[in-house]
C-alpha cells in the first residue's frame, strides 16, 4: 500500500493541499469543523508526515553526527547522553559512529556523514589522527563541525576542551604540598595534543615544586589493560613511588587494578590522583582525590556552539571554548 499524502486527503475531501497541510499543523486560520474533519480523515487512513520530502524542502537533512574513538565506561557515556538530548531538543536525529582509535576508521566514518548530508558533524579525533584533510570537503561546504576534547589546536577550527595543562598542573601541586615528592605519571597517547598538554602541566608542577621528573615513573599507555601491565612492572622495581598522577579514568581503572593486586594501601604506601569524570572515583576503596570534568558539558558545549553555528547566531564561523576544571579532595591523598 502506498503512502498516504497530504494530496490524497485533500482529493479525498475536495480541499486545497494547502488546507490540509495546515490543519494538519493546528492552523488558527482553518476553521474548527474543517479542522476536526481533515485530522480524523488523516487518523482513520494513518497519515504519517514524509519527513525526508520535508527536509528536502527545507535543504536539510534533519541529521547530526558524532564521530568518537571508542564508547568507553568512563567518559562518552556522558557526552553522548548531553549530545542527545540537546540534538532531540532542536527536532534533529543523531547518528553515532566509531573509530575505534583507528585512523582509517575515522576517515571512512567522516565519508559516511559527507554521504548522509548532515546538517552538523560533531567530532572527537582517534589517537593515530594528526591532521585532518579528510574533514576538509566539509568545511569547504561550509558544513559546521566542532572538534571536542581529543582536539587538533587551530584558529580555524571550532573546538571544545577543557583546560588540560591546568588540570594536570593543578594535580601535581596539590601532591607537592601535601609532602609527596617522587610522583608517577600515566599518560596516553603521545601523538595527542591532549596529552601533550596534561604532561606539559605535569612537569611544570613538579618544576614549581623543585621536584625531579622521573622518565623510570613515567609512561605512556593506550589502553587499561597496558596501564595495569606497566604500572605492575613499576611497583616491582626496588625504589618506588610516592605518588601517582592518572591523566585519565581509563588510566587510573588500569593502574588500581594493579595496586589492589600488589596489596598496596592507599594512601599510606602510594597516594593516587588522576583526572576524572568525576564517578569513577568514588567507587574505588578509599574514593580518589581527582581534578573533575565534566563529560555532560563537553557534551552539551559542543552541541551548543554547533547549533549556534548551524544557526548563524555567533558572527564568527570559528569558535575556540575552554571549560575549566576543579580539585575534588577525597581519601588517596
Amino acid at each position: 500500500m502506498n503512502r498516504i499524502t497530504i494530496k490524497d486527503i485533500a482529493k479525498l475531501l475536495d480541499v486545497n493541499p494547502s488546507t490540509v497541510s495546515r490543519a494538519l499543523k493546528d492552523h488558527p486560520d482553518i476553521g474548527e469543523a474543517t479542522k476536526k474533519k481533515i485530522q480524523q480523515i488523516a487518523r482513520e487512513l494513518v497519515y504519517r508526515p514524509n519527513y525526508q520530502a520535508i527536509r528536502f524542502r527545507q535543504n536539510k537533512s534533519g541529521l547530526i553526527g558524532l564521530i568518537i574513538p571508542e564508547m568507553g565506561m568512563f567518559f562518552f557515556p556522558s557526552i553522548i547522553q548531553a549530545i542527545e538530548e540537546i540534538t532531540k531538543k532542536n527536532g534533529y536525529h543523531l547518528i553515532i559512529l566509531q573509530s575505534n582509535e583507528s585512523l582509517v576508521k575515522e576517515k571512512e566514518n567522516a565519508l559516511i556523514c559527507k554521504n548522509f548530508g548532515l546538517d552538523g558533524l560533531l567530532v572527537c579525533l582517534s589517537k593515530e589522527t594528526t591532521a585532518i584533510p579528510h574533514f576538509a570537503d566539509m568545511l569547504q561546504s561550509k558544513i559546521p563541525i566542532v572538534f571536542f576534547d581529543k582536539v587538533l589546536q587551530s584558529k580555524e577550527l571550532s573546538t571544545v576542551v577543557i583546560n588540560d595543562y591546568n588540570a594536570s598542573f593543578t594535580a601535581i601541586n596539590h601532591l607537592a604540598r601535601k609532602g609527596y615528592k617522587n610522583i608517577s605519571g600515566v599518560f596516553e597517547s603521545k601523538n595527542l595534543e591532549i596529552t601533550q598538554s596534561r604532561k606539559k602541566g605535569f612537569l611544570d608542577g613538579l618544576k614549581k615544586h623543585q621536584l625531579t621528573y622521573r622518565e623510570d615513573f613515567c609512561f605512556h599507555v593506550n589502553t587499561l589493560a597496558e596501564a595495569k601491565t606497566q604500572f605492575a612492572n613499576l611497583l616491582n622495581q626496588k625504589e618506588l613511588p610516592d605518588a601517582v598522577f592518572a591523566m585519565t579514568d581509563n588510566a587510573l581503572a588500569g593502574i588500581i587494578q594493579a595496586i589492589y593486586e600488589k596489596g598496596i594501601a592507599i594512601p599510606d604506601d602510594l597516594a593516587v590522583i588522576c583526572i576524572s569524570n568525576g564517578n569513577l572515583p568514588y567507587y574505588l576503596n578509599p574514593p580518589i582525590t581527582h581534578i573533575r570534568h565534566s563529560g555532560y558539558m563537553v557534551g552539551k558545549t559542543a552541541v551548543e556552539l554547533l547549533f549556534d553555528l548551524m544557526n548563524d547566531k555567533i558572527t564568527v564561523t570559528k569558535r575556540q571554548l575552554e571549560l575549566e576544571t576543579f580539585l575534588v579532595e577525597l581519601d588517596s591523598c
